[in-house]
């Protein structure tokens, strides 16, 4: 069977105090208009004349309340806890104790006052300022601790405020841990005391007239000293007349504790009266451990004979009204504040001992019957119960929350607003028909003085955007976003108001448009927020430009555009106002020439006429192979030298078009292929006639066209091997990047071949040096051979135009900041023109020499002599000039030799076939030499044979 619950008496009453009936009626009393607002801050001039709040605003921050386990037997609570939606059962036992993270525990008592008081403060907590509340049920004298985060108690049943303190003579206690907590006076004060009933001493006042009272004189009860000098006033409050073993329970007052015994302790003054057949009076009391011995030790010290009995609360009251209406005597320990008095009023008279004297108080040590059953005491104390002004302490926990502990420490009720509320209190409960008595009481004094606690509490901050306001962005992946506003806690009974703050701003900002992108919003809410309030100006950020792809003119249209127009005019934007006009659309320059500009057509009809040209030239050169003029200028170099023009005629042909990863690696590779291939060729054909000429010993040398062919692949191979590993190790990859652009404000984005490191290029350009500059030099050895061999003067011309050229370019580069497509034009002009030269320069007189010696040039026959027509006999050998016939002959290859000994080859020459050493000597020029030639005239003959 399932045990029926109901929600605690905290929850059935929380927020029903201040209805709309009370904020209407108060509005109307202080004829003021709730909805009033100050016109600078726009905050209600009244905020907290309004009815309930239905929820909480703010949420208590302390981690002790959300951790497992706490409040309960486990770690030593044995208490009741009561937070939100806490349910209790039929006999009011807690079977739910609610969510209680999040809420401030109010510590709660069980005495009227410190009831009324904590109502005052949940009802305004929970109803003005908006925190929720939780109870827990608490003795005062640990406060300290259970709000201390150190403390075991704190730890284990945490709590935050306690709105009535009685320290005075529990301070030591409460100072343990009191920098964990914050005091201050509630504003009443409060007094434990001594009472009497005021029958009792109107009854002793009359003395011998008093029938069956036994008094020899009059006596007046409500002053201390009668007791200790009069008998008759001991007998009068007899404990005789009481039935101590039913009144008085152990369960109040264990046996050993506070000396008692059986519920009961007595005075080291009555052990004695009762040694000498006296009696003793009767104190009732209500639990040991309220005003821990106090009340003890000063009767005690005063030598008053008296037995202490502790009764409960509810016990001893109930048996001093017992005894008032049975019109018998008794004293009583009680305090006020409280509602006892004030159902009985006027029925109890204070019963004045020697007055407080702070210096004794501080004696007191909280202890009585340290010695035992009804021995003398070591509590020094001997003076009344103090006046002291009520505490109300708060966990220093709180001090993260001004708006909060601003109020606590405003609190303050007078003792009239004390008494009226007990006085009210008495009333309710005399009317069967309330149920909740005590907050009712407390809930009218709330309602009447609204006056009084509206200057506890602060305003509520201004709302602004910044903080009271959450935002939501859609649209990431459109044209526009739109940011909506939700106020961060919306008023639950009005979604477009505000809940946790008043004035500023009163109503949410519209969507915000904007062409800012999602991550952007996010990262800077502080910038954007303010343009909610009022547009923002226009600057460079509010517009943007879009940059086209190249057109055939080798340039790019720049279109600038609002990101978001005006609907009604394109011109003018959507999300903001003045500052900087739209910008006038423009051009720039293309990183590269478009395949399909003029430019590169006409680069690209230049570059294939001169690679037409230079296959023209080959064909020639092969058809002519073995004419002696080509024949001497070693003829398959010739076709290396051209086949590297037009690799570079082919590098112009690269240029043209964006960078590739084809363009980016295969350029390098051309350019070097293109430049070894001219420079190499020269520089092997050189070496290959520096070789012979510079033989001085004119010995038999066999140096063949593989011999030199093998010198000029290897140069290529170690040209070809830097490329080739610049290309493995640091391949020169298309790279994106931005830099500002010059013809408007911004940024351009560029593609360019780019590599790391630039020790590959050096390395090339390096060697690149080395062969041109060795051309040179070998060159300028052999400027002194023949002409017909040696081809210095034009290296040198080749060379210096190369030269020239690149210092041109460089400088021009430097000193003038040109444009991609002007770069372009002039760079591949400029590189189809020194190739045409080095072309022509290298091979065009070889062609004009070549119909000059053409004569010279004969198929070989069986004879060796024949007749010109003229008179001169032509013979396929010279006479042996004594100097050769007695020299070894030099010879650049070895081949067979070809015919008989009668036409003995002296050496074959350079290219595919061999050639014969021809002599047109006409007769009178070997007259005249009488069969002597110059021996430099015989290295030269010599050579020609060698070399053709």
């Amino acid at each position: 069977m399932s045990t029926k619950t109901m929600p605690s008496e905290m929850d059935i009453v929380r927020r029903t105090c201040l209805d709309a009936a009370w904020a209407a009626a108060t509005a109307a009393s202080l004829k003021v208009d709730p909805t009033a607002r100050d016109p600078t801050t726009n905050a209600k001039l009244k905020p907290y004349l309004r009815p309930t709040l239905p929820a909480a605003r703010f949420q208590v921050i302390d981690s002790r309340t959300s951790r497992p386990g706490i409040y309960s037997p486990t770690c030593g609570y044995n208490r009741i806890i009561s937070g939100i939606g806490a349910t209790v059962d039929s006999n009011g036992n807690v079977v739910n104790q609610g969510n209680i993270a999040g809420t401030l525990v109010v510590e709660w008592g069980t005495w009227d006052s410190i009831i009324l008081t904590t109502y005052i403060n949940s009802i305004l907590l929970q109803e003005v300022l908006g925190y929720d509340v939780s109870y827990t049920t608490v003795d005062d004298s640990l406060s300290t601790a259970r709000m201390s985060t150190a403390s075991t108690h704190g730890q284990c049943a945490p709590s935050h405020f306690n709105a009535e303190v009685w320290s005075a003579i529990r301070i030591a206690a409460l100072n343990v841990f009191a920098n964990a907590t914050t005091r201050s006076i509630i504003g009443y004060w409060g007094r434990s005391g001594h009472y009497t009933l005021t029958a009792n001493v109107a009854q002793a006042l009359q003395g011998p007239a008093l029938l069956n009272g036994n008094l020899a004189r009059a006596a007046s009860p409500d002053f201390w000293r009668e007791y200790v000098l009069d008998d008759d006033l001991i007998a009068f409050y007899s404990v005789d007349k009481h039935n101590r073993t039913a009144i008085a329970s152990a369960l109040n007052c264990p046996d050993g504790t506070m000396g008692c015994l059986n519920g009961c302790s007595k005075s080291y003054a009555c052990t004695l009266n009762e040694a000498r057949g006296k009696t003793c009076m009767l104190v009732v009391h209500m639990y040991y451990d309220y005003d821990n011995g106090y009340l003890q030790a000063f009767a005690s010290n005063n030598n008053v004979p008296a037995y202490f009995c502790f009764l409960g609360d509810t016990g001893m009251q109930n048996y001093v009204v017992d005894t008032m209406t049975r019109n018998s005597t008794i004293t009583f320990y009680h305090w006020e504040p409280d509602r006892f008095h004030f159902d009985h009023a006027g029925k109890f008279a204070r019963i004045n001992w020697p007055p407080p004297d702070p210096a004794i108080v501080a004696t007191s040590t909280s202890d009585f019957g340290e010695l035992g059953y009804g021995q003398r005491t070591t509590n020094p104390v001997n003076v009344d119960f103090p006046q002291q002004n009520l505490l109300k302490l708060y966990s220093n926990v709180l001090r993260s929350d001004p708006y909060l502990t601003h109020f606590l420490d405003k609190v303050q009720l007078t003792q009239l607003d004390i008494n009226n509320m007990l006085q009210m209190l008495s009333d309710k409960n005399k009317d069967s028909t309330i149920v909740h008595p005590a907050f009712d009481a407390a809930c009218a004094w709330v309602k009447a003085n609204y006056a009084t606690w509206q200057s506890w509490v602060d305003p509520l901050p201004l709302c602004s955007i910044q903080t009271h306001v959450n935002f939501t962005i859609t649209g990431c992946s459109d044209m526009s976003r739109q940011v909506s506003f939700v106020w961060t806690q919306p008023d639950p009974t009005n979604s477009s108001q505000p809940y946790v703050c008043d004035g500023g701003i009163t109503t949410l900002p519209v969507t915000l448009r904007t062409s800012r992108s999602c991550d952007w919003l996010t990262a800077n809410p502080n910038v954007w927020l303010p343009w909610t309030l009022a547009p923002p100006v226009c600057d460079p950020s509010f517009f943007a430009y879009t940059i086209s792809p190249c057109t055939t003119t080798a340039t790019r249209p720049v279109n600038f555009a609002w990101l978001m127009p005006s609907a009604s005019n394109s011109s003018a934007s959507a999300e903001c106002i003045n500052g900087v006009s739209l910008p006038s659309n423009t051009v720039i320059q293309c990183d590269f020439v478009p395949y399909n500009s003029t430019i590169a057509t006409a680069i690209s009809v230049v570059s294939i006429a001169v690679v037409i040209g230079l296959l023209v030239l080959m064909a020639l050169i092969v058809h002519y192979r073995n004419r002696p003029i080509i024949k001497r200028s070693q003829w398959p170099f010739l076709l290396t030298m051209v086949s590297g023009g037009i690799f570079l005629c082919v590098y112009v042909l690269m240029g043209a078009g964006p960078p590739s990863s084809i363009t980016c690696g295969g350029r390098p590779v051309v350019v070097s292929l293109g430049y070894t291939l001219v420079f190499g060729s020269l520089f092997v054909k050189s070496l290959r006639v520096y070789l012979v000429f510079n033989n001085k010993a004119m010995k038999r040398v066999k140096i063949s066209l593989w011999d030199i062919a093998k010198v000029f692949l290897a140069i290529l191979g170690i040209d070809m091997g830097i490329v080739v590993m610049w290309l493995l190790v640091d391949f020169p990859t298309p790279t994106s990047f931005s830099s500002p652009a010059t013809e408007f404000a911004g940024t351009v984005d560029h593609v360019a071949c780019h590599s790391s490191n630039f020790i590959f290029t050096t390395l090339s350009i390096f060697w690149k040096c080395v062969v041109t500059f060795g051309g040179v030099f070998i060159a300028y050895r052999i400027r002194h051979a023949d002409s017909d061999f040696q081809e210095s003067i034009w290296i040198f011309a080749s060379c210096c135009i190369v030269f020239v050229g690149g210092l041109l370019m460089m400088a021009l580069s430097y000193v003038a900041t040109l444009s991609p497509p002007t770069e372009y034009t002039i760079q591949s002009i400029w590189v189809l023109l020194l190739t045409a030269i080095v072309m022509g320069l290298m091979i065009g007189p070889k062609f004009m020499r070549l119909s000059a010696v053409a004569p010279a040039e004969t198929t070989r026959g069986s004879n060796s002599t024949r007749n010109d027509g003229s008179g001169h006999t032509t013979s396929w050998f010279k006479s042996k000039p004594r100097v050769a016939s007695q020299e070894p002959v030099t010879t650049l290859h070895e081949e067979e030799e070809h015919g008989s000994s009668a036409s003995q080859p002296v050496a074959t020459g350079a290219g595919a076939s061999g050639g014969w050493v021809t002599s047109a000597v006409s007769t009178s020029s070997v007259g005249k030499s009488n069969g002597r030639q110059d021996v430099r005239a015989a290295e030269s003959t010599t050579s020609a044979a060698t070399l053709q």
